[in-house]
């Protein structure tokens, strides 16, 4: 399980700072009534913020992009400078407020730096190409999280809300004075306090890039550090403008459905589970192939009814044998493939930040499993079986880590306005579920099917790549067609890091030509920046 950022550290972090806060109500009114002996001021937002989000390495994650915003003066000098760079109907408001006194705000990309019109460069908290959109989620007309991180942790991220502000003088009428024009004033503005994630953004950079290059519009990208579990990168197609939400909302392909998290039929990917659970259990088998087998009285068959003769376990998985696959899984039986499908996590949901959950998919139970037929169509991947992109990594981080399971983190801790970590979150634990001898022989047939089986697109000359391809009937139809799922998940060594990375394309053709050049576009990605 997740550990938890604890309720009651938040609970003292948000006392503290309605405290504080109260304090400087006092200050500030202390300081108002002061003023007010001599002159007054008047003050208007420019500018908000609110609690920092970090990658690993603390590179800012939001707050990367900036506007400016040009405050002026209702003065007829002001109005002259500005009066070329604006439109009508903003010549009119500006005018309208020299008229009545009033103070304006202009949204122009130039600057001025004048007594009377004063420009200054204002934070934006997303870009229009938010690198994590999906995780980081977006703010509310009102400023506060709706969705993703944002939301999750709006107690401690609004907690740390900051203003820019400009401030002119007045006089005992309430007149501006315009001599001594205008001036910015910062109150907890960008506060370096926050969330720190694991995500590594020269990683999701890589992840998200390769999506694009390779053509998977709609789809997930999932990169781990395999001893870990650490979440480096989690990329999701289409993407969304977290400054422009109404443009998606009426967008078919869904995009702000985080297919990372969310389960879909897996396929051929899960035959190395199945190759797993035999190996655990001392079952080997020899197969002949003919392109299909019949299981009480229902048929079974291989990709375009491919007869691959003679095949032992390795050139089944090379060759993405489904006859093979079904033959294993009933000399197993579904008990103990069950078992090991629940170690693996699939079936359950995962907390990977607090009360931030992937789907927990669909694993069968012994009980549903009532036939030959239903236990043949979950070896090859099949049937009601259903996993996201996110539990499949963490299933493959099994077989690159020695055989131990370990939960997904997305946290890696809290900062303070020092920009100081306050709390670090601690790494679930890990336990094993496969003996090494089993993850032995499994990375030499996953090594088999990057170098000479259907996943020779993901192979590289930078990285030794280890994986398996798939292409899962969904049972969803459109205008009478099938979608399929195709996926590639595998790992490499890279220096001192091992990297699982799975890639999942909705609607694709197959995982070899769909997602198999994704997996080496991010392993030759990595390897020239790390």
């Amino acid at each position: 399980m997740y550990k938890r950022i604890g309720t009651a550290f938040f609970g003292l972090i948000i006392i503290f700072g309605i405290l504080i806060t109260n304090l400087g109500i006092i200050f500030s009114n202390a300081g108002v009534r002061e003023s007010s002996l001599n002159r007054n001021t008047r003050s208007i937002e420019v500018s908000q913020s609110r609690g920092m989000i970090y990658d690993r390495n603390m590179k800012k994650i939001v707050n990367n992009s900036t506007e400016t915003v040009t405050v002026a003066l209702p003065t007829e000098n002001a109005f002259n400078i500005v009066k070329n760079y604006i439109n009508n109907e903003q010549s009119q408001a500006f005018y309208e407020n020299i008229k009545n006194g009033k103070v304006s705000i202009l949204n122009i990309p130039e600057r001025f730096y004048e007594k009377h019109i004063k420009s200054v460069d204002c934070v934006m908290r997303y870009s229009d190409n938010q690198p994590c959109v999906h995780l980081i989620g977006h703010l509310d007309e009102n400023g506060q999280g709706a969705m993703g991180l944002e939301n999750v942790y709006e107690s401690y991220l609004s907690l740390n809300k900051g203003s820019l502000k400009a401030y002119w003088n007045i006089d005992a009428l309430g007149n501006i004075l315009t001599g001594e024009g205008i001036n910015y004033k910062s109150e907890n503005y960008l506060s370096p306090a926050g969330i720190q994630l694991t995500i590594d953004l020269d990683i999701q950079k890589i992840a998200e890039d390769s999506l694009e290059k390779t053509g998977i519009s709609k789809g997930a990208v999932v990169v781990l550090n395999s001893y870990t579990n650490e979440i480096l990168a989690i990329a999701s197609a289409p993407t969304f403008n977290p400054n422009d939400i109404s443009s998606s909302l009426n967008n078919a392909d869904s995009p702000f459905i985080n297919r990372s998290l969310t389960p879909y039929s897996v396929g051929s990917v899960f035959k190395p589970i199945v190759a797993a659970c035999a190996i655990e259990n001392n079952i080997d088998l020899t197969h002949n192939c003919t392109g299909s087998i019949t299981i009480n009285g229902t048929t079974f068959r291989c990709s375009n009814n491919n007869a691959h003769g003679v095949v032992d376990m390795n050139s089944a998985m090379e060759e993405s044998c489904n006859t093979y696959f079904i033959a294993l899984g009933q000399k197993i039986g579904k008990e103990k493939l069950i078992s090991l499908c629940s170690d693996f996590g699939l079936g359950k949901s995962i907390e990977i930040a607090d009360n931030f959950y992937a789907q927990s998919g669909i694993l069968p139970s012994t009980e549903s499993v009532n036939s030959a037929q239903s236990l043949a169509n979950l070896s090859f991947g099949q049937g009601n079986l259903l996993a996201s992109p996110l539990q499949m990594a963490v299933a493959y981080s099994c077989f690159a880590n020695g055989g131990y399971y370990r939960p997904p983190t997305l946290m890696k801790g809290i900062i303070d306005e020092s920009g100081k970590t306050i709390q670090k979150v601690e790494l679930p634990q890990n336990y094993r579920i496969l003996n090494k001898s089993t993850v032995t022989a499994l990375n030499s047939i996953l090594g088999n099917v990057v170098k000479s089986g259907n996943g020779k697109l993901a192979n590289s000359e930078k990285t030794e790549n280890h994986g398996k391809t798939a292409t899962a009937q969904s049972g969803w139809y459109e205008n009478e067609r099938e979608i399929t799922h195709t996926w590639f998940c595998g790992y490499f060594i890279h220096k001192d890091t091992t990297y699982t990375v799975v890639i999942f394309k909705d609607d694709g053709y197959s995982g070899a030509v769909d997602c198999a050049p994704a997996f080496k576009y991010i392993a030759d990605g990595i390897a020239d920046i790390k």
